[in-house]
């Protein structure tokens, strides 16, 4: 109880002085069905304020953080010439999820397509959780939760909840427990998402070249909104021809590109075009236990 009471105390100094609580997680994953013993390992952030809160991984945090130095310095040495580099780690989560309070409106940002090709999408998702609330009890790391089950977007979920930190909140889309989630994993054991730190960190108002830096990059990469259906007609499209991104970008007039596969260099388009397509779909051939099986 007296845990819980301090928690609690803690929650009202966060909405009073605009504190951002933020809850690390392990998420172990695997996208090929193939190769469930061998999961991969990220970590993620569930930040969480008065207003809503923000998931992420933590690669992604430190490779934005990376960029936005970079760009603040090239604003600062040649405004007229800034280049933005992306990158695309194998196997990396680079999808953001806001849920905004109390309605818990959900907006999934994420990009459909490879490398320099794809688009970036806001897609809200309507979709509800609901959930079957269990009497058993265990403790997960240091608190003190309680199970449920529910089944989204193609898979049967079991997570463990506790009161002692009372957001109705989660890892990923998941929400609607008296309670945080400190664990949840799918039935099959492939997704696995749980709780390993509570950080409290200070709400920092952002510099003035930072706040160019990321103005900058909005306008360089701005989302499309689309709901739900829209986003899974795009994925269906993408599945279909996964280089139509690539193909659109290089008949613009003065468009060059080149690429290197084993030490050859390829600047042919239709060449380019084919080795690009035939690793697209090899990919999406492996990626066959995403966490959302069905959209």
């Amino acid at each position: 109880m007296k845990n819980a009471i301090s928690i609690f105390c803690l929650l009202i100094v966060l909405t009073v002085q605009g504190q951002v609580q933020r809850f690390i997680y392990e998420y172990k994953f695997t996208n090929d069905s193939l190769k469930k013993d061998s999961l991969k390992s990220e970590y993620m952030f569930l930040d969480v304020l008065k207003t809503g809160s923000k998931y992420y991984s933590k690669k992604q945090f430190d490779s934005d953080s990376i960029q936005t130095v970079a760009i603040i310095k090239q604003m600062k040495m040649n405004p007229g010439s800034i280049s933005v580099n992306k990158s695309f780690g194998e196997g990396g989560i680079d999808y953001i999820i806001e849920k905004s309070y109390p309605d818990f409106r959900i907006e999934f940002n994420t990009s459909v397509g490879v490398g320099f090709g794809n688009t970036d999408y806001k897609v809200l998702d309507e979709r509800k959780i609901s959930w079957k609330i269990l009497p058993d009890k265990q403790k997960i790391g240091e608190f003190e939760a309680q199970k449920a089950e529910t089944s989204f977007a193609g898979r049967k979920w079991i997570a463990w909840f506790t009161t002692d930190i009372p957001f109705q909140d989660g890892p990923y889309k998941f929400h609607g427990l008296p309670g945080l989630i400190v664990k949840i994993e799918d039935a099959r054991h492939t997704h696995i998402i749980e709780l390993k730190a509570v950080k409290k960190i200070p709400e920092r108002q952002l510099t003035k070249d930072e706040i160019d830096a990321v103005a900058y990059k909005e306008k360089m990469g701005k989302r499309l909104s689309v709901n739900q259906n829209q986003y899974k007609r795009l994925i269906e499209q993408y599945k279909n021809d996964p280089v139509q991104g690539y193909r659109e970008m290089m008949n613009k007039p003065n468009t060059k590109v080149s690429i290197n596969i084993d030490g050859r260099i390829i600047s042919d388009n239709a060449e380019i075009l084919k080795q690009m397509d035939k690793t697209a779909r090899e990919q999406i051939k492996r990626d066959n236990n995403l966490i959302e099986q069905q959209l």
